[in-house]
């Protein structure tokens, strides 16, 4: 193999991998869970009325679940389930563009499209499956020619990146839906190497600046 067939190999792919997601009907979907680090059901579940992109927000109560194969609508089960969240500029600029084209399907299709308010589903209206979701993003990553990363994974790399990045731990519990900031500390957040480099360092500048003292 060539030089330079080996960097057209290497370098040639990489703009086609950035754009799978981006060219995808469900982009925004993709979007949603890589800056909110939200469930797949709470994707699948999430309503034209609970998103004020306005405001910057998105209420997440409705999920769609699977119950023995077949997809369920039900309500938030919880206090911490049922919550609204900030969004981003980028991701309200994206859901606008997703909530354009599905309000041009919807009158392309006229009467036969379904009376639902889901934000994300197919241009007939027709709702997603919560594993076709699973089975879309998995095809997504194969295309691309990515390690396999699930896409719970991308939960709990959200929740990392938060971390990592000195986002109150509250904050992060409260925004992907936990009931308690211990249960997302020791579940959800990946341990990161070099996480406690600054601390180290404190603590190191404060310990050389005490006086000796042998006898302790």
């Amino acid at each position: 193999m060539s030089v330079q067939y080996r960097h057209r190999r290497l370098h040639g792919r990489r703009p086609s991998r950035t754009r799978q997601a981006s060219k995808d009907r469900f982009r925004a979907l993709w979007v949603l869970v890589a800056t909110t680090g939200m469930r797949r059901s709470e994707l699948a579940g999430v309503e034209r009325d609970l998103v004020d992109l306005d405001a910057g927000a998105l209420t997440i109560e409705p999920t769609r679940v699977v119950v023995d194969g077949k997809p369920l609508d039900e309500d938030g089960k919880t206090d911490s389930g049922r919550r609204t969240i900030s969004l981003d500029a980028y991701t309200v600029s994206v859901l606008r563009e997703h909530l354009a084209m599905v309000d041009e399907e919807r009158k392309a299709w006229g009467r036969s499209y379904p009376s639902h308010r889901k934000v994300f589903c197919f241009e007939d209206g027709r709702l997603l499956h919560p594993d076709t979701i699973t089975r879309r993003f998995n095809r997504l990553v194969d295309r691309a020619g990515l390690p396999r990363i699930t896409l719970h994974g991308v939960r709990h790399s959200y929740a990392t990146i938060a971390m990592d990045n000195g986002i109150n731990p509250k904050i992060l519990s409260e925004r992907i839906g936990h009931s308690s900031v211990g249960f997302t500390m020791q579940t959800y957040v990946q341990r990161s190497e070099g996480r406690d480099k600054d601390a180290a360092a404190m603590l190191a500048r404060l310990i050389i600046k005490l006086p000796s003292n042998p006898e302790t």
